[in-house]
């Protein structure tokens, strides 16, 4: 589902989505699965799960999870993480056993991270597209994101 409002005539109206949506990166047999679900609420938080299902398991495990809000203005869009929890490395192994999220751990306190990319929404609402900008050093390309898509789930 997806509400709009605007402040001012002139500005394009935002967009409040309400649900959740789920990316799943290629994979192979060797290699563990990755997965991120952001979750919208009509009041622009926003909360992004991350999980890993290890190789020769069917069992996803939460790794970590931000908390924020979002701002959406046509494909403009703004994640503001106000919080970032994961599981303490001294605890537990990720690929031996799934952390409970109640035994997370602050990983940082962020002075409101942002992070700003293009989100391009199908007609019927059930996917989009994230496209992050490359920050590309000479030389590295670890620093692009590149285009991630998501399909609701929920």
């Amino acid at each position: 589902m997806a509400l709009f409002s605007c402040d001012k005539e002139d500005e394009d109206p935002s967009l409040l989505l309400e649900g959740s949506y789920e990316n799943v990166l290629p994979t192979s047999e060797e290699t563990p699965t990755y997965i991120t679900v952001m979750t919208f609420s009509t009041t622009g938080n926003l909360l992004i799960e991350r999980f890993i299902t290890p190789v020769g398991s069917n069992e996803r495990c939460l790794s970590s999870y931000s908390e924020g809000t979002y701002l959406l203005r046509g494909e403009d869009f703004t994640e503001t993480i106000t919080a970032t929890f994961g599981f303490d490395p001294e605890e537990f192994d990720i690929f031996q056993e799934c952390p409970p999220k109640d035994q997370m751990v602050k990983n940082s306190d962020p002075e409101s991270s942002g992070q700003s990319s293009r989100l391009v929404l199908d007609d019927s609402n059930e996917s989009f597209t994230l496209y992050y900008p490359c920050n590309d050093v000479e030389g590295l390309s670890g620093n692009c994101i590149g285009d991630l898509s998501y399909t609701k789930i929920e």
